[in-house]
């Protein structure tokens, strides 16, 4: 049986499956027709994942926040402007340094060994650590993905929420999509390459925003008047939608 999940990846759950029952409720939907949807789809998903369990895990956005760190701290970089190696524990320059720079709620040497678990940072000899690339990208399978796709729906339902609710005074967030329903399958290798490109450029330019507005002060009160703030960005293949026989 596996472990149990923290009280803050069930946060994570619990807040996504609240927007989306809102966003349900708002539509017209009765809790009495919800309820029934409900346990039907967590059979569904319950025979879907039987043979995937996956124990606990949490801190990709911690990650991507200490990658990018990296390659921004001028006492992180070479002369170059690439990443130095440092070593993973211990005064600055260190995985565990540039980590405490960064205020997180976790220790600092727990987050540097998890970057290392993940494969996130790389070993270059004489027991030195680089980052293995500057976003927080892990396989599937890792457990801190769950929290990353749980945190992923929430901000989305949350863009709607907002944009669907908002003064008229106020402009809509960005929530945008490209789509086609009929690309050809031999365009997939130049529709990945493309989209990465373009994605790295944009993340770039918005994170670089992002970073030189954050605010500096330590104080409580100044960060009592912040927020979580950002984009969240990817590209995706399904299979061409049916059309419905009434249709």
């Amino acid at each position: 049986m596996s472990k149990m999940l923290p009280k803050r990846l069930l946060l994570d759950y619990s807040n996504v499956l609240v927007a989306i029952f809102e966003l349900m409720l708002r539509s017209g939907m009765g809790a009495k027709e919800l309820l029934p949807l409900c346990v039907e789809s967590l059979e569904r998903a319950e025979k879907a994942s039987r043979a995937r369990r996956i124990d606990e895990g949490d801190g990709l956005m911690d990650a991507a926040l200490v990658l990018d760190a990296w390659h921004r701290d001028r006492r992180y970089l070479t002369a170059t402007g690439t990443p130095k190696a440092v070593r993973l524990l211990g005064r600055t320059p260190s995985v565990e340094a540039l980590i405490r720079v960064q205020k997180l709620s976790e220790h600092p040497s727990d987050v540097a060994r998890r970057l290392r678990s993940f494969r996130l940072i790389v070993p270059c000899g004489k027991s030195l650590y680089k980052p293995a690339s500057d976003a927080a990208v892990i396989a599937a399978h890792d457990p801190a993905i769950l929290q990353h796709t749980a945190r992923g729906v929430l901000t989305l339902l949350e863009t709607v929420r907002q944009n669907v609710g908002r003064p008229r005074s106020l402009a809509p967030l960005i929530e945008r999509v490209a789509e086609v329903p009929d690309l050809p399958r031999k365009y997939l290798p130049e529709f990945q390459a493309f989209t990465q490109a373009q994605g790295r450029t944009f993340v770039r330019t918005i994170n670089d925003w992002l970073e030189s507005h954050r605010a500096r002060a330590s104080s409580r009160k100044r960060v009592k008047g912040t927020v979580r703030a950002g984009v969240h960005t990817y590209a995706y293949v399904a299979p061409k939608r049916r059309r419905s026989s009434g249709g």
